[in-house]
């Protein structure tokens, strides 16, 4: 199954930056979660109850302490060692790795400006991601215009999704999924996704 048949069945994905709350993530509506912080053993730890509880698993790399060094071997470690199903950086050669390795690949990008905007769509041309994770995710002309751009590549909004409003919006805006850290969002389930009445499937 592809990420974007997966992603967009529950479009929240519990961005977890606290390793202590992931028995929150797992007994939650999510099915997806992103690793966001903590040390390589707390995640290891968190990863195996994630996985235990059916859930689909993705490390940020970057921000996981120990995992810094941007090379083939850390892609092998999480591949192999981890089981995670996919990464996600804002690291072109880290992408094409994951995807020799079988990874899910989710380039992260953060749109500031008009030259972001245009880098960020050159890279996706180069180095074709199964997904790609946009910030900040409430900014909704950012996402339509990816959205208008990208063809088949699922858009993960990131950063600031703090209420339901805010999370319908980036969806109405283009938008497949959403990486939240709000916890009250990830009790949302794809019936509560909806806009003036139908509902929303990204």
């Amino acid at each position: 199954m592809s990420l974007l048949h997966r992603i967009a069945q529950k479009p929240v994905i519990a961005a977890l930056r606290k390793p202590e709350d992931i028995q929150i993530a797992i007994v939650s509506k999510v099915d997806h979660i992103f690793f966001m912080g903590g040390t390589i053993t707390e995640a290891l730890s968190s990863i195996t109850l994630a996985k235990q509880a059916g859930k689909g698993v993705f490390i940020h790399v970057d921000l996981i302490r120990g995992l810094s060094k941007t090379d083939k071997e850390t892609i092998e470690f999480i591949s192999d060692y981890m089981k995670a199903d996919g990464i996600v950086t804002p690291k072109t050669h880290m992408i094409r790795e994951a995807k020799k390795a079988g990874l899910f690949a989710v380039l992260h990008l953060f749109v500031l400006d008009s030259l972001a905007l245009e880098h960020g769509l050159k890279l996706i041309e180069d180095v074709n991601p199964d997904a790609i994770e946009l910030m900040p995710g409430i900014v909704g002309k950012v996402i339509s215009r990816f959205a208008d751009q990208v063809d088949r590549i699922p858009i993960i909004a990131s950063g600031l999704i703090q209420s339901k409003e805010e999370a319908l919006g980036a969806l109405d805006a283009g938008a497949t999924a959403l990486s939240v850290s709000e916890k009250s969002l990830w009790q949302m389930d794809f019936s509560d996704l909806t806009i003036d009445g139908c509902t929303k499937s990204g």
